[in-house]
């Protein structure tokens, strides 16, 4: 399994909005990784949202350039990275995104989102670690 990509308060799933559009079923599977309050938009109503609602339409069209640049940042990620700058830019991310110096995640959870494997990860985090990687990475922000 492999993260591919996350939702954030307010945001939407485009590859949901793209298979109600198409009223196909997703073969992908979703995981909320905190406690979490969907709204669900019955499919025949999208049509209407899109033509009738501006900031829907609007919505929908940032909910699919986000998700654009995000597959555009891990595919650079997974080509042209090392796993240790793939890990260096995760814990930034996750760092950016909790406002939190102190993340409560398991190095398993880590290797699983960066499709590598959990002793691969506790490695470069001991490497980080002492050559003071980690203070830097969580310092700057």
């Amino acid at each position: 399994m492999i993260t591919i990509s996350r939702s954030s308060p307010g945001g939407a799933c485009a590859l949901s909005m793209i298979c109600a559009a198409r009223q196909e079923t997703s073969e992908v599977m979703a995981k909320a990784v905190e406690n979490t309050v969907a709204l669900l938009i019955p499919i025949q109503f999208m049509d209407e949202l899109m033509k009738e609602h501006k900031t829907w339409y609007y919505f929908v069209l940032e909910t699919y350039r986000n998700r654009y640049e995000e597959l555009l940042t891990l595919v650079d990620n997974i080509a042209f990275k090392s796993m240790d700058q793939r890990l260096e830019f995760y814990l930034k991310q996750q760092h950016e995104k909790l406002h939190t110096r102190e993340l409560n995640i398991t190095h398993q959870e880590i290797a699983n989102d960066l499709s590598t494997s959990r002793e691969v990860i506790s490695r470069l985090l001991k490497k980080m670690e002492q050559r003071g990687k980690l203070s830097e990475v969580f310092h700057k922000l």
